[in-house]
């Protein structure tokens, strides 16, 4: 189960970290395409990261100490990302969604550092899914699926982009305008 979770919080926050990367595109300096480029650096580093932690986390005898270690790191990968997300510009078309990713992102990490705090507070350690069970652990969860439905707004905004396809040969048309990304951004349905 711990598999399964990692690999659909990995997904749904390469998401949201696309998302976020999406929506912090644009401007005068770059263009949707650019920042959605930007953005899944970002996410993949930080999903790289997350898995090597998890992978660590997997193959060595679970400690109270290591609980803490994993916890400190897993959040200074989250702030880490979650800055790289903040010095991103917007593009106009997507403004209005970044300070809601930015927020979802920002709940997320405070969430996992309540977690943390409570797991590092056992005396013994327990199996990660028993601290998906806590209160805090449910709390992460619920901003997850809170996550994923802003997910499946931004893909349909990137949807959308494919329409433009009609004005591509139309020359008095600024390029933002016209510009289409197709992408999937892993959306849980």
């Amino acid at each position: 189960m711990w598999t399964n979770w990692r690999i659909r919080l990995r997904r749904i926050l390469a998401g949201v970290v696309l998302i976020l990367v999406v929506a912090a595109c644009g401007g005068d300096s770059l263009t949707l395409s650019e920042y959605n480029e930007r953005g899944s650096a970002l996410v993949t580093v930080m999903e790289e990261r997350l898995h090597a932690l998890d992978v660590e986390w997997d193959t060595r005898e679970p400690t109270v100490e290591r609980a803490r270690n994993y916890w400190d790191r897993r959040i200074e990968i989250r702030i880490e990302t979650l800055e790289g997300l903040e010095g991103l510009e917007p593009p106009d078309e997507l403004a209005d969604l970044l300070g809601k990713g930015l927020d979802l992102f920002s709940q997320l990490t405070t969430a996992e550092k309540a977690l943390g705090a409570r797991l590092s507070s056992f005396e013994t350690v327990t199996e990660p899914e028993q601290w998906w069970t806590t209160p805090e652990g449910k709390a992460v969860q619920a901003i997850d699926e809170e996550i994923n439905t802003f997910c499946r707004v931004i893909q349909a905004r990137y949807d959308a982009t494919i329409e433009r396809i009609v004005l591509s040969d139309v020359p008095w048309i600024p390029s933002d305008m016209k510009e289409i990304v197709q992408i999937d951004i892993g959306c849980q349905q």
